[in-house]
């Protein structure tokens, strides 16, 4: 019979040995967990560094006067974010490095910077199976597609509003601002246009050469520069203006886009009233040929002092005179005045029985964009010119339905980026941001109850832009920073 005593010192000897064989197996479990999760960090921050110096690179493409110089600038560009993001001997590692590759010809108008980075990493307690160390690789590439835009301006005569603080008008802001905007698309590669919208509009078409002075000595840029803001808000002209160019390049391989910055609701609609038999004259006194203009502006209904009371033939304006346009000749029509004066809006209904169902381009000025959104809640009323109220929603009807004609075309894909500027004219004239939303098919259409989602709902499967809204125009400069953002860099892999 065994005594007590030796019995429990058998008991401790199989527990040291249990014990022994389990520190065994757990530690090397324990130290290689350890590694395991040091190298996952690693990795992590290596992959991080890579894909931020990956879309750095692809950014900079657009820097540079010609290719060979934007591809240095995309080179020493990622690598200098690649240095900046992978800090050195980040938890002890060794040896981190990125090698940058440019593909410009793999695919037609598309350039990719693609990022190779490998780091040589410690190991501590995988030590022991005679492993000192572990290298560490990966790849991040970004894409960036040369660009089809024309860039849209809105010069009308409230951008001529000072903004506070600044002592300049949102339209001086708004010309530097854009000038500063081309310095993200890339000369030689990237092809700009601009059209520029008062009352009338004026159309540069697009150009690989947008920095380089044309036969006038005219750039993109000096353009701009040249803006003088005046005249009402033909917002569907211009954007009609600016898809016929995106039409006539007729670009597959680019990405086609519009860029549409506006300070306010679009406040008129052009249409051949003579054809559309809206014209009361019969005598030819009051018949003006071609497309003219109708509509302005709104002030609690009433129209606004500038405001287009009448039939007026839209002039290709130069961008540094007043965005003029032509009256009828004669006194033949009720609500022409000497001098180019205006009068009052109810003279108007001597001459024209009423607004067009469709404008020029065959754009509807009814629905659905007035009826359907909460902001607005009636038609466009076309039987009375008298009502200034509704000759805005019909402009606002067209402009809608002509993005809806942009964004459903299947071939050309184009996209369009909206920014509206906000805060620097009269508060009733200020953007309508779901109808700038609906018109870029902005994403975040999904979240707004109600029309919102109705709109989002009804454009799934169409190119999605985005806008950004500017308080004032002191951050113009960050709602074009955002936008040139968006529309070329993507992140491949």
């Amino acid at each position: 019979m065994q005594e007590p005593g030796n019995r429990k010192k058998r008991s401790r000897g199989i527990a040291i040995v249990l014990t022994t064989l389990t520190l065994s197996v757990t530690l090397p479990l324990v130290g290689l967990g350890f590694d395991v999760g040091t190298l996952y960090l690693i990795k992590s921050k290596l992959s991080a560094a890579s894909d931020s110096a990956a879309l750095a690179g692809a950014r900079a493409l657009s820097e540079g006067a010609n290719e060979a110089a934007q591809e240095t600038n995309a080179t020493s560009t990622a690598q200098s974010f690649f240095s900046g993001n992978f800090p050195t001997a980040y938890w002890n590692t060794t040896g981190a490095s990125a090698t940058v590759t440019i593909d410009a010809t793999s695919t037609p108008n598309y350039r990719t910077v693609t990022v190779n980075a490998t780091v040589t990493a410690p190991l501590y307690f995988l030590r022991v199976l005679n492993q000192q160390n572990s290298t560490i690789n990966v790849t991040s590439q970004a894409g960036r597609r040369d660009v089809m835009m024309m860039l849209v301006l809105d010069r009308s005569n409230s951008m001529n509003q000072i903004v506070a603080g600044t002592g300049l008008s949102a339209c001086s802001i708004m010309q530097t601002d854009a000038q500063a905007f081309l310095g993200y698309f890339a000369p030689g590669r990237d092809e700009i246009g601009l059209v520029v919208f008062g009352s009338s509009t004026y159309t540069y078409p697009p150009t690989t050469s947008f920095t380089t002075p044309d036969a006038n000595g005219n750039t993109i840029g000096s353009l701009i520069a040249s803006i003088t803001c005046f005249g009402d808000t033909s917002t569907a002209a211009a954007m009609n203006a600016a898809y016929g160019q995106i039409l006539a390049v007729n670009s597959t391989t680019r990405e086609n886009v519009v860029t549409l910055m506006t300070d306010g609701l679009p406040t008129s609609i052009t249409s051949d009233f003579v054809v559309d038999h809206l014209v009361r004259s019969n005598d030819g006194s009051c018949n003006p040929t071609g497309p003219s203009v109708f509509g302005g502006g709104t002030v609690n209904g009433n129209m606004f002092p500038g405001g287009s009371l009448g039939l007026l033939v839209p002039s290709q304006p130069s961008l540094g005179s007043p965005d003029t346009v032509i009256l009828p000749t004669g006194n033949g029509c009720h609500f022409w005045a000497p001098l180019g004066s205006y009068v009052n809006m109810g003279y108007v209904s001597y001459d024209i029985a009423g607004l067009p169902t469709t404008d020029y381009w065959g754009n509807a000025t009814q629905g659905p964009y007035t009826t359907e959104s909460p902001a607005y809640g009636s038609a466009a009323n076309l039987n009375d010119v008298t009502d200034a109220q509704g000759a805005v929603y019909a402009a606002i009807n067209a402009v809608d339905n002509q993005a809806n004609v942009i964004r459903t075309n299947a071939t050309l894909k184009p996209y369009i980026y909206t920014i509206g500027l906000s805060g620097d004219g009269a508060v009733d004239q200020y953007p309508d941001p779901l109808l700038l939303m609906k018109m870029a098919n902005d994403p975040n259409l999904a979240g707004i109850t109600g029309a919102g989602q109705t709109f989002y709902n009804q454009q799934i499967g169409q190119p999605q832009g985005l806008n950004v809204n500017a308080p004032d125009a002191t951050q113009l400069a960050m709602a074009f920073d955002t936008i040139a953002r968006q529309i070329s860099i993507r992140l491949s892999q």
